[in-house]
């Protein structure tokens, strides 16, 4: 078993990136080459992403990013590859695998794992998680749910290699994508972090917003050391103004906006119930 692990669950773009800069080099935290695994969440079935084609083509990229092949850049490099190796190595994926894609850390190291699909896990996704780390800690990052799924838009947009097309694109695409179920979950706050209270004990959970990191970034990444309880998380001047995975500043059209509130309200009505509603979020039913 993992002695301590912590995953941070989403939503996406809403600050999970800053999280991880902010943790990447922390001496009591380990990060494995990829970064999001999503290895429970494939297991219960939220996504494939994890499908045995697709760890060996990854296990490919990595082979031809060092120079296809090279035997110097292979040789100075080799750690990274063979962590590749065993990511691909089993066609059929278990806890095992998991388990060894983390090298050995003393007791009071945590091993992490991102992925904004572990945040629409139930029972079951989180029972898989017990029986694989003594010690689990998550959280979970909010942001202000529209510009959340304006930036989630055009993030996609960017991923997919459209990122100058998005408003060209036109508004059917848009509507299109937002009735994705892969997208729209992502702004169901209120669901998910119910699932994530009924499986999680309440000390082993987080909640974080955008607005606040954003705000006194050295005060939430104190709230996260003291969460984690490991040693203090010194942000500098660039760390905190530095904006990862930036999109395009473009502006979302008025039609656009009316149907992603149409969209949106019943969501933001039971977030408002669950008391889950952040004081620097728009009033967008007034």
């Amino acid at each position: 078993m993992i002695n301590n692990l912590f995953l941070s669950v989403g939503a996406m773009k809403a600050g999970t990136t800053w999280l991880y800069e902010i943790l990447k080099d922390h001496p009591d935290v380990k990060f494995t080459p990829e970064k999001e695994i999503h290895y429970f969440a494939n297991k219960v079935g939220i996504e494939n992403q994890l499908n045995f084609r697709n760890r060996i083509l990854k296990l490919k990229d990595i082979l031809q990013k060092y120079h296809n092949g090279n035997a110097k850049y292979i040789s100075e490099n080799l750690d990274e590859i063979a962590w590749y190796v065993k990511y691909a190595n089993k066609s059929i994926i278990d806890n095992e695998w998991y388990i060894s894609l983390f090298d050995d850390l003393p007791e009071s190291k945590y091993f992490a794992d991102f992925s904004n699909l572990y945040c629409q896990m139930d029972h079951a996704g989180w029972a898989n998680v017990e029986k694989i780390s003594i010690n689990n800690k998550v959280i979970y990052t909010l942001r202000d749910p529209l510009k959340r799924l304006w930036s989630h838009y055009k993030f996609h947009h960017k991923w997919v290699g459209k990122e100058d097309d998005v408003l060209d694109d036109g508004i059917e695409l848009f509507k299109e994508t937002l009735n994705k179920d892969w997208f729209i979950n992502n702004a169901d706050y209120a669901k998910n972090l119910m699932l994530l209270r009924e499986s999680i004990h309440k000390d082993n959970l987080m909640v974080l917003y955008f607005e606040d990191f954003r705000d006194d970034p050295q005060q939430q990444a104190n709230d996260i050391a003291d969460f984690l309880n490991i040693s203090s998380i010194n942000i500098d001047s660039e760390v905190a103004s530095k904006k990862v995975n930036a999109t395009k500043d473009y502006k979302m059209p008025v039609e656009w906006e009316e149907y992603a509130l149409e969209l949106l309200r019943p969501l933001i009505g039971s977030m408002k119930e669950q008391k889950i509603w952040h004081e620097k979020w728009n009033d967008y039913e007034s």
